[in-house]
């Protein structure tokens, strides 16, 4: 660590300040409550992802012991802090320090590096560490084999971090895409390479669990995925296209995109001597799975952040371009790119703990605040504490039968409902419907108490993920449904969302 400069760890402190404020004063979104519930059971392998997110959840709450959102973020603040510093090395094993240096700035100033992967906890989370200690190691075995040195032990640890990182999330494999790539189309001297062979081997170790899982549960993760982005039947959608390109652009930072994608053809165009073989490697880890999903894009819908890991790669692209023009101009276009991270993250901020109400065109008491994205990040510790006064105050009359469930169809908000509500009522979520819709909440059921015929329970959803279909599902569930209690949610002053509590009455089965 004596290598890594004084002003790169006030960096890296003054961003993390930054992360700790948002972790704290925002609710978990939809899709971190739901990888906090994998955390509950520890498996090989769950619905929609490997493992490891729950690992480090369940490490970073002190085997849950500690119940808050920084607890459960802390893990995606901590990969975010070894992300950079591996940038800064990547940056400067390819040139220079200060080519570390201009990566970091670019990669802090990411939305999907800095907040998406590294605020908010994803699988993404871990996976940007393994994956970006893949490329360092890449790079670093290329110039071995330049300079005839051994490698093996090289490999070995690529073997590591690929393994660990198909882990954390299967896009993964695409380092193995471009390992393969490369020695083909560009280095055939990797070929001969015994370590890349051992490499692939201890990968296979790595992510053998993950394997037999799947095969005991019949692939149900890459049936359900293959159903996301199946070509087949599929139209084109250019509303589709339009949200994966958009989204690129957006959650990559504007300035960080097209930089990257100006430092490309730069090179391609001029066809860099000095850094050839490592430019080549560099496009095989991004190029492919950028284009994966563009051409996916075209026929069904995708998620925009699927793509970052294959922009991290070119952020080294966009500051070896930086270093080849005047320093102004690079930090110029650095201070520019800070300084649009941090006006979107600060009204961001601003827009989900301020905002008046809802901007939401929705205003029915069932369904308002509907398409406000910001409400997943909202309210929900005083939805905890509303629930939890209505269920008080049915324990306590003897009329009622006693009820110990709240049945959900879906998986969200079913998690938001066991983080906020079942952790401080006693209560459990129980799953009826569809494994699709239910997605881990199908096997979640089994080491839950079984729902049985004649009982009682809840079923709560907020206005802004009201769906009629699933209360009519319900309803076909139970002999008899109450009209909702509605309970209304502020912000700053005015309802932004309401949250609808129906008590039922007799489950049929």
């Amino acid at each position: 660590m004596k290598e890594i400069p004084v002003k790169l760890w006030l960096f890296i402190m003054a961003m993390t300040v930054i992360k700790l404020i948002i972790a704290s004063t925002t609710a978990l979104g939809n899709d971190e409550v739901y990888y906090w519930t994998y955390a509950l059971n520890l498996q090989w392998n769950y619905f929609d992802h490997p493992p490891f997110v729950a690992w480090l959840i369940r490490a970073t709450t002190i085997n849950l012991y500690i119940h808050n959102e920084l607890a459960v973020r802390f893990g995606a603040i901590i990969s975010s802090t070894i992300g950079t510093i591996i940038v800064y090395k990547t940056g400067k094993l390819l040139l220079n320090a200060r080519v570390g240096w201009f990566a970091v700035l670019l990669y802090s100033s990411s939305f999907y590096c800095s907040i998406i992967a590294g605020t908010f906890i994803l699988p993404d989370s871990p996976q940007m560490v393994f994956w970006l200690w893949s490329i360092f190691l890449l790079l670093k075995i290329t110039r071995s084999i330049q300079l005839g040195l051994p490698t093996l032990s090289l490999w070995c640890w690529f073997g590591v971090a690929t393994g660990l990182c198909m882990m954390c999330k299967i896009h993964g494999i695409y380092l193995w895409v471009a390992v393969v790539l490369f020695a083909l189309f560009s280095n055939r001297k990797l070929m001969v390479q015994k370590g890349m062979y051992v490499s692939a081997l201890i990968s296979l170790i790595i992510v053998s669990p993950f394997i037999i899982w799947n095969i005991q549960h019949h692939f149900i993760t890459y049936t359900y995925h293959s159903n996301r982005v199946s070509l087949f039947h599929a139209g084109i959608n250019p509303l589709a296209f339009a949200r994966e390109i958009s989204g690129q652009i957006f959650y990559n930072n504007p300035i960080v995109f097209f930089l990257a994608w100006i430092a490309i053809f730069s090179f391609i165009k001029t066809n860099h001597l000095l850094l050839q073989s490592e430019i080549r490697l560099l496009l095989c880890c991004a190029l492919p799975l950028i284009a994966t999903l563009i051409f996916l894009s075209i026929f069904r819908d995708t998620l925009p952040h699927w793509s970052g890991p294959a922009y991290s790669c070119l952020i080294f692209l966009s500051a070896l371009k930086l270093e080849s023009i005047s320093l102004s101009k690079a930090k110029a276009i650095i201070g520019a790119s800070m300084l649009f991270f941090l006006f979107v993250v600060s009204a961001g901020l601003i827009t989900i703990n301020f905002y008046k109400g809802t901007f939401s065109p929705q205003k029915g008491s069932k369904n308002l605040g509907a398409g406000d994205p910001t409400l997943d990040l909202y309210s929900w510790k005083e939805t905890g504490r509303i629930i939890d006064s209505i269920y008080r105050l049915d324990k306590s009359s003897i009329k009622n039968k006693p009820i110990h469930t709240i049945v959900i169809t879906k998986w969200f908000p079913a998690a938001h409902l066991d983080f906020y509500v079942c952790a401080k009522t006693g209560l459990h979520t129980y799953g009826i419907g569809e494994i699709f819709d239910l997605h881990q909440y199908y096997w979640s059921n089994q080491t839950k108490q079984e729902l049985t015929v004649g009982e009682n329970a809840y079923y709560i959803v907020p206005s802004n993920l009201y769906d009629e279909n699933s209360l009519n599902f319900i309803k076909s569930q139970f002999r008899n449904c109450t009209a909702p209690i509605i309970a209304p949610i502020f912000r700053n002053g005015v309802i932004c969302k309401n949250i609808l509590i129906y008590r039922l009455t007799g489950y049929r089965r």
